[in-house]
């Protein structure tokens, strides 16, 4: 059955339609090549009787010519009266006489006149109908023409038939392809590899599903990273509110309470900048302005806290990634070491292509709210893992150590 809204069933109503135009136009043109070539056979031997009749002038009696289907009118009065009444409008030409007295077909002539010495007209009429080879040449005509007109329109339509499914089956196979995508994601879509406009339908349609698992990957990611990071602060913030519900907050209580503040603010500033898409552009930027601001924020927010960072970074270390994300990433770095750690102090230094963030385990700072430096691995993790960058944290002979290689994983 056919389907109008397939591409195969209008490629094939649009093949077969044409070819059967084209096939119509040539079967016309051939009837006129061949009633063009009888007409000149006839006109041929019609010019040569009447040729043959000027070397016999002057006729002194009726001519009678030896074949049965050329008649010669010596005078307008032996003409047929029917005949008669058509050869003469003109000297020359053809007509035709419908059935009539029970003829079995219609009778179509030729006709030519000469004049001759004494100033008379001599008809030479040439009955077509009475041509034996004509007759065998129209029953032959008619059966050749038919039956090679009804075998091309079979082959027009197969063909159309087989070109149709020809040139829609990339069609079906990408669609075929598409459709178990989701179970066979790794699959590489048919017809990427070619040049033509399949090959460019199939590269768009990968590339679009490419951008949509990472739209999809980065709200899964932020989906987890939501429920993974905000329920500490959260959870801190709720205890202390509880625990405090019948007084006023104490100068530590404020404290906790502030720290999770700032740290669930920075958490969702670090979630948003991950979930975006314009963050995932990188360039290739120089690190040491960004570690420098970082620091700077700290004494800025916090100028009466003791805090000392010494920063030993080459000043021409360069690195591949996202400005936003990079400063986010040494935020959260500096933070932890200032906020989770009970030392005065950090080192930043670098070795190579080597970031490394160090403090010092044992410290004389008391911190009520003191966490762990571990505390926020896991977004450095995700904004290093985000800009292909490789982690290395580590705890050892009293030093806190995060490593960080800015070379593209």
């Amino acid at each position: 059955m056919i389907k109008l809204n397939s591409l195969n069933s209008r490629l094939l109503l649009a093949f077969a339609g044409l070819s059967i135009i084209i096939c119509l136009f040539f079967i016309r043109l051939s009837a006129l090549l061949i009633e063009t070539a009888e007409n000149n056979v006839y006109q041929s031997l019609l010019a040569n009787e009447v040729s043959k009749l000027k070397n016999q002038l002057p006729l002194h009696s009726h001519k009678n010519s030896p074949l049965d289907y050329i008649a010669i009118y010596t005078s307008e009065s032996t003409i047929p009266p029917s005949i008669a009444a058509n050869v003469q409008r003109s000297s020359s030409g053809e007509f035709h006489l419908n059935k009539e007295n029970n003829e079995a077909s219609t009778r179509y002539f030729i006709y030519d006149s000469i004049i001759d010495t004494q100033g008379r007209p001599i008809y030479i009429i040439f009955d077509i109908s009475k041509l034996n080879a004509n007759k065998h040449l129209s029953g032959f005509k008619s059966l050749f023409l038919y039956s090679i007109s009804a075998s091309v329109v079979v082959l027009c339509l197969l063909s159309s038939w087989y070109l149709a499914k020809w040139l829609s089956s990339p069609i079906r196979l990408l669609t075929k392809d598409i459709a178990n995508r989701h179970s066979q994601p790794t699959q590489t879509l048919y017809g990427i590899d070619r040049e033509d406009e399949i090959g460019q339908l199939a590269s768009a349609l990968d590339a679009s599903y490419a951008q949509i698992q990472a739209l999809l990957e980065r709200e899964q990611n932020f989906t987890r990273d939501v429920s993974h990071e905000l329920r500490t602060p959260i959870t801190l913030i709720k205890n202390t509110l509880a625990m405090h519900s019948s007084k006023e907050l104490g100068n530590e209580a404020t404290k906790v309470v502030s720290q999770a503040s700032n740290e669930l603010e920075q958490t969702v500033e670090v979630l948003l900048a991950l979930a975006r898409q314009e963050n995932l552009c990188f360039e290739e930027l120089v690190l040491l302005p960004i570690i420098e601001k970082t620091v700077l924020n700290i004494y800025n927010s916090y100028p009466d806290s003791s805090f000392d960072v010494s920063i030993k970074v080459d000043t021409k270390l360069r690195a591949t990634g996202n400005p936003y994300l990079i400063s986010l990433l040494c935020q959260n770095l500096v933070n932890n070491g200032f906020y989770h750690s009970n030392s005065a102090g950090m080192k930043i230094s670098s070795d190579g292509a080597l970031l490394i963030f160090e403090n010092n385990i044992k410290g004389e700072v008391q911190r009520p709210y003191y966490q762990g430096l571990g505390h926020g691995q896991y977004l450095v993790n995700r904004i290093a893992e985000e800009m292909n960058w490789q982690i290395d944290i580590s705890q050892k002979t009293g030093v806190y150590r995060v490593i960080v290689d800015t070379q593209l994983s």
